[in-house]
């Protein structure tokens, strides 16, 4: 019976010892992986909220980071004012918005507005206000009303762009307004309103009417229009005679294979005169293969103003 006890207490040993070490190595499996990472600790007074947390705590030193409102303000894009140099009488193309109201401030103190485009102007002290709907260039003469005979001559091409401020600014002074005309001026010097006269009959001529006070005839052969602009054809059409002021109509052409605008300053009338206008109807901007109407104004010079001709020798064959 003793070797029997003594057999099954050993026995119990072994397995109470099995059971142990399989306890440890459990344990051991069971914690999680040490990354190496040594945290401070923390005083107590700190956590009782005695005292705040001080460097030497950490064992080094620490940042205090303060949180600050933003100053960031919202994007956006700013579309100032353009300043434009425009001189009399040269025509100046300047791209406006199109369905919104742009602002023109001229140099003029009580400009007035001349056009035949569909566009709506208003005129507010020196500041003149356009709004178009279409995207057909809108073309206007602009002077002051106290002196028609220096206007500026202006072609506005509407875009898809935000509404636009442009500040016209003369390249030249007008000279000051004389009290008296010298006696050598010449009589269309004196007219009443020569740009209003002249608007008024380019009108007349896009509504195929005759202006008053003028003829109508075909055109010569040498009485053709001109234009020194790569792939605009022009063939010649009607005179139109109304004193010291002629008109010439003419079919300018695209021959191109791409669309092109009209340069206005480019064309000229061949005949013996000034050319003093020219608007193209009812469009300036021609798909190739499309023809619009060119109408040239010329102001044809008094018996005065003309002088003789002298013979070139190499014409006559002279030497």
């Amino acid at each position: 019976m003793t070797r029997c006890r003594l057999f099954r207490f050993a026995l119990h040993r072994r397995v109470t010892t099995l059971v142990l070490a399989l306890g440890s190595v459990n344990a051991v499996l069971a914690q999680p992986e040490d990354p190496g990472i040594a945290l401070p600790p923390i005083p107590d007074a700190v956590l009782a909220g005695e005292r705040t947390l001080r460097p030497e705590d950490v064992g080094g030193r620490f940042l205090r980071v303060k949180a600050e409102p933003s100053t960031q303000t919202p994007a956006y894009l700013e579309v100032g004012p353009m300043t434009v140099q425009a001189t009399i009488g040269v025509n100046l193309i300047l791209e406006i918005a199109v369905d919104h109201l742009n602002r023109l401030l001229t140099p003029f103190p009580n400009p007035q507005v001349r056009t035949v485009s569909d566009a709506s102007t208003s005129v507010d002290g020196s500041a003149i206000y356009v709004a178009t709907a279409s995207e057909a260039p809108v073309t206007l003469f602009v002077s002051d009303a106290s002196d028609p005979n220096h206007a500026l001559s202006l072609t506005l091409a509407p875009r898809r762009i935000p509404p636009r401020e442009i500040r016209l600014v003369l390249t030249d002074p007008l000279p000051d307004p004389s009290p008296m005309a010298p006696p050598s001026a010449p009589a269309s010097a004196a007219a009443p309103d020569y740009v209003t006269a002249l608007t008024e009959a380019m009108r007349a001529l896009a509504r195929e009417e005759i202006p008053e006070g003028y003829g109508l005839r075909q055109a010569r052969r040498q009485e053709t229009v001109t234009c020194v602009q790569l792939g605009l054809e022009t063939r010649r059409g009607q005179v139109l005679e109304g004193g010291d002021l002629w008109l010439v109509t003419a079919l300018a052409r695209n021959t191109s294979d791409a669309e092109l605008e009209i340069e206005e300053r480019a064309c000229h009338a061949d005949l013996d005169g000034d050319t003093v206008a020219v608007a193209a109807w009812p469009r300036v901007w021609l798909a190739p293969g499309e023809q619009v109407e060119l109408y040239v104004a010329v102001r044809r010079p008094t018996p005065e103003e003309r002088r003789p001709e002298r013979p070139s020798l190499r014409r006559a064959g002279g030497r």
